[in-house]
């Protein structure tokens, strides 16, 4: 009896049943998962705010397309609104611009920086600043202070306490830990 006959008689089928995946299928699978992982792996840079004084872990963003945030909030004497607009560039967060609407306490009325009177008020910009420190202490009266990432706007009040320091910082972070704490947001 030959062995073909014999792998027949078996299983009474034939080998041809016995193959179930073909080795392509197999690779391709085993390609596309790999890639699936390294992706999941893959370090995305982040906005992080904590507490300034603990340490305290309190959220993080995404800024996904040109990695450029805003932090908006009226100003404590001029009761004005008053935009900075920073962006993250090779891990450092850097004031590009700030917009605000009258002059006054700790409002430039002179600035190094280039200037233009705009709809909303004075416009400073290339600025180019590193920030080595960044804190806001939330407002608990009038200040208000928005976080805008994206198309997306939040209060400061709904990721921390009220007169709390919050430092902004940058962080290197695998997408898979982002998404797994904070979502899509």
């Amino acid at each position: 009896m030959s062995r073909a006959s014999s792998r027949k008689e078996f299983n009474g089928k034939g080998t041809d049943s016995i193959s179930t995946f073909p080795l392509l299928k197999r690779i391709l699978a085993v390609v596309v998962s790999l890639m699936a992982i390294g992706m999941m792996l893959y370090p995305i840079e982040v906005l992080r705010a904590s507490d300034a004084r603990s340490g305290e872990y309190l959220s993080s963003w995404w800024p996904r397309e040109d990695k450029s945030f805003t932090i908006k909030y009226i100003h404590s004497v001029e009761r004005t609104p008053v935009w900075e607009m920073y962006k993250i560039e090779e891990g450092e967060i850097v004031l590009k611009e700030t917009v605000f609407q009258s002059y006054g306490a700790g409002l430039p009325a002179t600035s190094p920086y280039d200037f233009d009177i705009v709809e909303d008020g004075f416009r400073l910009y290339n600025i180019d600043q590193k920030m080595t420190n960044l804190v806001y202490r939330t407002g608990a009266v009038r200040a208000n202070h928005e976080l805008m990432v994206g198309e997306r706007t939040y209060l400061f009040v709904e990721f921390s306490e009220p007169t709390e320091g919050v430092k902004f910082e940058t962080q290197r972070t695998p997408i898979i830990v982002y998404l797994a704490k904070e979502g899509f947001k």
